[in-house]
């Protein structure tokens, strides 16, 4: 009687197998999350595999030990990534401070959380990787869309940073685009958001490939639009293309920018 109630223990992720050979890497991939018992096994055994099989070095600000304080460490390595991968789960706030550099710098993030709950609703279009530590094999799973996320944003990084913080002059540093691209991006971001939030989480990787969406999900859209501050033309161009017509999508637009709490409730409801 007595073993059957211990508490369950998370499965510990299986050791990957050893590789032949190494191949050099081509930048670094900064890890930010909390520190300490399962997790320091979690990041040397999925996080580490996962991300040189991407080709990237693996750091986390632990590595460093310099007598210099730790934010100006964090800062350097956050510069110096080619990609950052963000595990937010248990909404540790040092990991989103982390993650609000990392924004400002426009670089782009591969989001990790074990709930869409640990994920703030600003924060879900970017790619959103949700694992469970009690399903089977579930290390080796992480490792294998880890590194494919990896590989997928060094192919478009601009994809995985928010469009806000995005550069459109090549003059600035960081991740540049023209103004089309990044209108383009935002778009694909909102759909993505739109998706997970009324039809539950899309993989990693995943597009959304529909071209008409229904009445609620058109005003969800919509909300969405007018909380970035959209102008009603924008919002239309976005959304005609989905299937409601113009006077519906103005009409709309309208009654959202009269009630704001109607605005809220909307962005508020279908979370997962």
């Amino acid at each position: 009687m007595a073993a059957a109630q211990e508490t369950k223990r998370p499965r510990r992720p299986s050791r990957p197998r050893a590789r032949k050979a190494k191949k050099p890497s081509s930048g670094i991939c900064f890890t930010i999350m909390p520190f300490g018992g399962w997790l320091d096994d979690y990041y040397l055994e999925v996080y580490v595999p996962a991300i040189k099989a991407a080709g990237l070095a693996p750091h986390r600000a632990d590595d460093l030990f310099r007598p210099s304080t730790i934010v100006n460490d964090i800062w350097d390595y956050t510069k110096k990534a080619r990609v950052l991968l963000a595990d937010l789960t248990g909404k540790n706030p040092n990991v989103f401070y982390e993650l609000g550099l990392a924004h400002a710098l426009a670089k782009p993030a591969i989001l990790l959380a074990e709930s869409m709950d640990d994920i703030p609703f600003d924060l879900r279009s970017l790619r959103i990787i949700v694992y469970d530590k009690n399903a089977h094999d579930w290390g080796a799973t992480l490792r294998t869309k880890i590194t494919a996320a990896i590989r997928e944003v060094l192919n478009s990084p601009a994809a995985a940073v928010l469009p806000a913080f995005l550069n459109v002059s090549p003059a600035q540093a960081g991740t540049t685009v023209t103004p089309q691209q990044k209108e383009l991006l935002e778009i694909r971001q909102d759909l993505d958001l739109l998706k997970r939030e009324v039809g539950g989480e899309v993989g990693s990787l995943g597009i959304d490939r529909r071209t008409d969406i229904g009445p609620l999900e058109a005003r969800r859209l919509i909300a969405h639009l007018v909380r970035r501050g959209a102008s009603p033309e924008l919002i239309v161009r976005r959304l005609r293309p989905l299937g409601p017509p113009a006077d519906w999508i103005e009409s709309t637009i309208s009654e959202l920018k009269k009630n704001k709490r109607l605005l809220y409730r909307l962005l508020r409801e279908g979370r997962p």
